[in-house]
């Protein structure tokens, strides 16, 4: 069915004396269901733009622009403080050069001492690569360059030598003595050996050599025979028994007098078959392709033996090869008989040395027999590398020339790489080409330098390239991993540990100098730039940690004391560059308000630096340095800042605040821009970041309770800001005009511009943040009134706008309009706006310091809180006034529909007889709630609820009775009023719905829809009711025993006692006794009442009496079954008196569910007496109102009686 609308702007609402026309036909077009399904669907349309209890400030794009304009953007000036302070300091950094490219290190680091070689150096240096490449020595291993002539030619390309100067020199290079290629072996352990000791051990050594590969095989092995036929004639179990004490530990130096030339041995572990040795030995070759390593492991036996005979043939001068030194060194062990024992042989291995890689080979070897019959088991590990040395006169193990030959050549090589990278170093990897690896690994192999050495020199030449170029600091890092990995205590000579301590301290030195300046060459802007600080801060930060910067640099200062000499000195630097631009630009006569603007250009140059400092460099400083910077660097610029405002700025605001007295003195306020202002949240932002100070050096600074300086200013402003309110509420009034902010809600620009100018007003001050909230208190107090008053003064001005329109009028037709609307809607959003003043105004902190202050003078209990609400609830007074006006002009037509209702004939079902009143609520409230928030339709809604009800119930109670099934339709009709209202959730709340006044009339309708049985029952139930809340003992209390017996079908009820019976009779007595009768009749028609003996002149009769009635279980479980138990005072000349009456529910005794057993056995029951209390619009006076009805008026007579009996 359409919804039925008036066409127009708006719907009136029909005149209570118009006649309207009503169906009661069921044949009318639609059906009640479809008509209450269309005006849920009309009150849904309102879902759309539901609001909750938070305020949500209107779109400032509906604000009346000429309002904005009447005081000049005054509110929006201020407001705009904040995005005007972010964009001073965002202006500063930029001033600071933060968003323009990073400049390069080069232009602040300081400059470390260049080393050049002079040209005779660099061509040695040449010679020597050539040199080097020319005698390779190995098979090329490890991802080296196979090719003599590509490192040729890229040692010619990295030295940048011409061809004819290449073949010069190359040829120098030839005419050198060829080196002397030697070979480095480290016996490392064996396994697995074979027992040759009583105690199942032996005490295994080594004895190794180079065999020539000029000898023959015969020449090197001897005859096992003969050792085989010794160990048969003396076994060694027998010896070693019969010589316990013969075997020494070898001693060490035994070793070192044996000449390294020939044969060299190990020491001799003891007691083991898996013995350990890690000794290094080093041998000449004659030629590395043929001569091979021969290696022996004997068991030692006796101090003098195999050992000792090589130490005598070593002796002897003039061999002619190593090829019979074992044969006579095992001949001269066999033949010893000094002691009577022989060395026993564990094996041997011979390994040639043409294969071995030039990064050298490490690996298990089986050990063999010198015989096919030798019976040999076990393997040794050994670690096999080339080299040369040549014949310089030097020690061998000096090899300082060639550790500072491979630095000047990884120099060289990493020069001539970043060389090719045009111009941008910082690209380069650190990684050199195979050809460059391949040499500097054969002169590291030929020079016998070490991999420490190697790290070092690489460290060395990076590290000195970095502060010629400026390399990726990741590459530095991964250096110095490798060196500290690298390094031990030993590695390095006196010499060598000079030249890496002085790397370290100049690149040290050049971190440093480049933190002072981290501002200009580490801008926060660039992230490249805050990535390649956090790398350089981890490499000074790792130099300072490892092992070997401590034992190179002893007496080196720690680097925390060192990164803050550095923070400060930059700070001073970087502070002294932006004040003297400061006082550059100052003039001698300057102005006040030019004083301020540099001091607040200052404040915010120092922002901007601490803001940089806590959001990146503090993030850094703290994780590497474990320093804070934004306390080292707050500090000074705290006090440089201090000496600034105590010098400038008292002086300044003096000389304003005598102007604001001498104006206030006229009666006027002083009138001043915004730049003291944002001179004060410059200065508040500063002083904020003294949080990150520790605790402790908090209270040590300079500028302290800043906030007071400002105090008269913002006083100031608030009045002005009252006045500039005032000014534009008004003129927001008279410039109003309508805003559908959302569809289907309107209000008008008004409502926009004073919400807006309130929210400006608490945003600004929410801006200020006035640290001291005791200090607070009457700005803010004084701010709370304003605005409140500023809104009560709103509501006033508009519902008086809606008053001259004629609203009120008691003549003419009254109209629901889009202004009656927009009038609510207005005041409603005003409203709203006062709520979140408490949170932003900090109401509560205030309140709680105010109290806390008790006994200083400001202890105030003033509840700011209350200034709001009273403005609250006035502009909810003003609301409920328009809403209430809207419910009284459409009570007359409600009154009418709910009388039709009542008295539509029988037949018209509830949906057809409220058609007329859904129609009317539903065509009436179209407009409303089109236009209206949703608060508002909701006070709509209730205020027209409240008014049905209350004419229902009045239609009810002042009506001429009539049938019950009229008063089911009725009923019917309020549930269907209930969905109506609902909604499906989109109306009013269920909760709001369920009022009090509801839940009345819904039992007063219940109760006039019952037949006149079901309603007397009702009326026992309301008995029974009243019995479980009687507590007081008043009118006495009656003792029974009662229980139903299932065998018998019987109620036994035993009357004990009454305690405490009323006086009834002149001497202060009574003559009790008690009436029990079954109730109500219709249940129990063939029951009759007993009753007791009566018990004369006494107040605590004792009956002791049994009664049985004969009654069904059914009947016990009716419905308002009860036994009422009636005590009445005899009297034998006038009539019985009432005492006292108990109501007994008969479906609780015990029996009635379960059977029982032992009456004698049941507990007494006490039962307070009571006396006939009458319920207003109970069950009684609903039957009274049947006069038709003869059962009811029986009843009623009945009751009426014993009322009248009643004290």
């Amino acid at each position: 069915m359409d919804v039925p609308s008036s066409p127009g702007s708006h719907l009136r609402v029909k005149s209570p004396h118009r006649h309207r026309r009503r169906h009661h036909s069921p044949s009318r077009t639609g059906s009640g269901s479809d008509l209450r399904q269309s005006r849920q669907v009309t009150v849904v349309t309102n879902s759309g733009k539901q609001e909750g209890d938070e305020f949500e400030l209107p779109p400032r794009d509906y604000q009346n622009p000429l309002v904005q304009e009447s005081d000049g953007n005054f509110f929006e000036s201020f407001t705009a403080l904040s995005w005007r302070q972010a964009n001073k300091r965002l202006r500063a950094t930029s001033e600071d050069g933060h968003d323009r490219h990073p400049p390069s290190e080069a232009q602040f680091a300081v400059k470390p001492k260049s080393q050049h070689l002079t040209k005779n150096e660099f061509e040695l240096l040449y010679i020597e690569v050539l040199y080097t490449i020319k005698h390779k020595i190995g098979t090329t291993a490890g991802g080296h360059s196979p090719f003599i002539q590509d490192l040729y030619q890229y040692a010619q390309e990295a030295f940048g030598i011409s061809p004819e100067d290449h073949a010069h020199l190359l040829a120098r290079a030839t005419e050198e003595k060829p080196p002397i290629v030697v070979v480095n072996i480290t016996v490392i352990k064996a396994k697995d050996l074979e027992a040759k000791d009583a105690d199942g051990f032996s005490d295994p050594y080594c004895m190794l050599g180079i065999w020539p590969g000029r000898l023959q095989d015969g020449d090197v092995f001897s005859d096992e025979d003969e050792q085989t036929k010794s160990k048969e004639k003396k076994g060694s179990i027998t010896r070693k028994l019969s010589m316990p004490g013969s075997k020494k530990k070898r001693d060490k130096s035994a070793r070192d007098v044996i000449p390294a030339k020939y044969i060299r041995s190990t020491n001799v572990v003891q007691n083991t078959l898996n013995p350990v040795w890690n000794e290094r030995f080093r041998f000449d070759l004659e030629d590395v392709h043929s001569d091979r390593l021969h290696l022996d492991i004997w068991d030692h036996d006796d101090e003098f033996s195999v050992i000792e005979a090589a130490k005598k043939l070593n002796e002897v001068k003039g061999l002619s090869g190593l090829g019979r030194y074992f044969k006579q060194v095992a001949q001269s062990a066999r033949t010893t008989k000094c002691s009577g024992s022989v060395d026993d042989f564990l094996g041997c291995v011979t390994i040639a040395l043409d294969d071995i890689p030039s990064t050298g080979k490490e690996r298990w070897i089986s050990l063999e027999g010198r015989t096919a019959r030798s019976n040999i088991q076990g393997e040794i590990k050994l670690k096999l590398s080339l080299a040369t040395r040549e014949d310089r006169g030097i020690p061998e193990d000096d090899n300082w020339t060639d550790v500072r030959q491979h630095e000047d050549l990884m120099s060289v090589f990493v020069q001539h790489e970043v060389r090719k990278m045009d111009d941008s170093p910082s690209k380069w990897r650190g990684d050199l080409p195979k050809a460059a690896m391949t040499i500097l690994h054969q002169h590291a192999i030929q020079g016998d330098v070490t991999d420490a050495q190697q790290a070092m020199c690489k460290w060395i030449a990076y590290s000195r390239k970095h502060m010629e170029h400026h390399f990726d600091y990741r590459i530095l890092l991964k250096l110095l991993g490798e060196l500290d990995r690298l390094w031990t205590p030993d590695s390095f000579s006196r010499e060598e540990e000079e030249c890496l301590a002085e790397s370290f301290k100049q690149f040290n030195q050049y971190c440093l100098s480049l933190l002072s300046k981290q501002r200009e060459v580490f801008p926060t802007s660039c992230k490249q730039s805050i990535s390649r600080l956090e790398a350089m801060m981890q490499c000074l930060a790792n130099v300072y940690s490892i092992d070997v910067f401590r034992r190179v640099c002893p007496f080196e200062k720690e680097l925390l004391p060192e990164v803050k000499v550095a923070i400060k000195k930059g700070t001073q630097e970087w502070y002294d560059r932006i004040s003297h631009l400061r006082q550059a630009s100052s003039k001698s006569g300057d102005h006040e308000e030019d004083i301020i603007q540099r001091l607040i250009e200052l404040t915010n140059h120092l922002n901007a630096d601490l803001v940089s400092a806590s959001l990146t460099y503090n993030l850094l400083y703290e994780q590497i340095f474990k320093v804070n910077y934004c306390d080292t660097t707050y500090r000074q610029l705290e006090k440089w800042l201090g000496e600034e405002f105590n010098k400038d700025l008292r002086q300044t605001l003096s000389k304003v605040e005598s102007r604001s007295e001498e104006a206030s003195t006229r009666g006027s306020s002083l009138i001043m821009g915004t730049c003291l202002f944002e001179l004060y949240l410059a200065l508040q932002e500063f002083c904020n970041f003294r949080e990150n100070l520790p605790n402790g050096d908090r209270r040590n600074v300079q500028i302290v309770r800043y906030y007071q300086w400002f105090r008269f200013v913002v006083a100031n402003w608030i009045e002005v800001a009252r006045q500039k309110s005032l000014q534009r509420i008004v003129k927001a009034v008279e410039l109003d005009k309508v805003a559908e902010v959302s569809e289907g809600t309107k209000y008008s620009t008004s409502a926009v511009d004073v919400c807006c100018c309130f929210s400006q007003m608490t945003e600004f001050w929410k801006q200020l943040n006035w640290p001291d909230l005791l200090d607070a208190f009457p700005l803010v107090q004084k701010l709370a009134e304003d605005i409140s008053k500023g809104a009560v003064m709103y509501a006033d001005m508009i519902h008086q706008k809606l008053k001259d329109e004629g609203y009120y009028d008691e003549v003419g037709q009254f109209d629901v309009t889009e202004q009656l609307c927009i009038t609510i809607n207005n005041i409603e959003q005003v409203r709203r706006a006062l709520k979140p003043l408490p949170e932003m105004l900090r109401f509560a902190d205030i309140q709680r310091a105010v109290e806390a202050s008790n006994g200083t003078g400001k202890g105030c209990k003033f509840n700011l809180s209350t200034i709001v609400k009273e403005a609250d609830e006035c502009m909810v007074r003003k609301i409920k006034t328009v809403v209430d006006r809207v419910a009284d002009k459409m009570r007359p037509d409600i009154k009418k529909d709910v009388f039709h209702l009542n008295w539509a004939p029988e037949s018209v079902p509830a949906d057809d007889a409220i058609g007329d009143l859904l129609t009317y609520l539903d065509s009436n409230l179209l407009t409303m709630n089109k236009n209206l928030l949703k608060t508002n339709f909701d006070r709509i809604l209730l205020s027209l609820w409240m008014e049905v009800l209350a004419e229902f119930k009045e239609t009810i109670l002042k009506e001429e009775p009539r049938q019950p099934i009229l008063y089911k339709r009725m009923y019917d009709a309020i549930e269907l009023l209930v969905d109506f209202f609902y909604a499906n959730e989109k109306g009013l709340q269920m909760q709001k719905i369920q009022s009090e006044q509801y839940k009345e009339l819904k039992e007063l309708l219940s109760l006039h829809k019952l037949n006149t049985f079901p309603l007397i029952e009702v009326f026992f139930d309301e008995k029974l009711q009243q019995q479980k809340e009687c507590t007081s003992k008043e009118y006495g209390i009656l003792n029974v025993r009662m229980c139903y017996r299932q065998d018998s079908q019987s109620l036994l009820v035993e009357v004990l006692n009454a305690k405490d019976v009323i006086p009834l009779d002149a001497n202060g007595l009574s003559d009790p006794f008690v009436l029990l009768q079954l109730c109500p009749e219709h249940v129990f028609p063939n029951v009759t009442i007993q009753k007791t003996n009566i018990v004369k002149k006494t107040l605590n009769p004792i009956f002791e009496e049994t009664f049985e009635f004969d009654i069904t279980p059914e009947q016990c479980r009716h419905a308002g079954g009860v036994l009422v138990m009636t005590v009445m005072d005899h009297d034998y000349v006038f009539q019985n008196d009432f005492a006292g009456e108990v109501y007994v529910s008969l479906s609780d005794l015990p029996g009635v569910e379960e059977e029982i057993s032992g009456f004698d056995a049941l507990s007494i029951t006490s039962f307070p007496m009571m006396q006939p209390k009458h319920k207003e619009n109970g069950a009684l006076d609903v039957l009274a109102a049947r006069s038709w009805d003869k059962d009811a008026d029986e009843f009623v007579k009945k009751r009426k009686k014993v009322e009248e009996q009643a004290v």
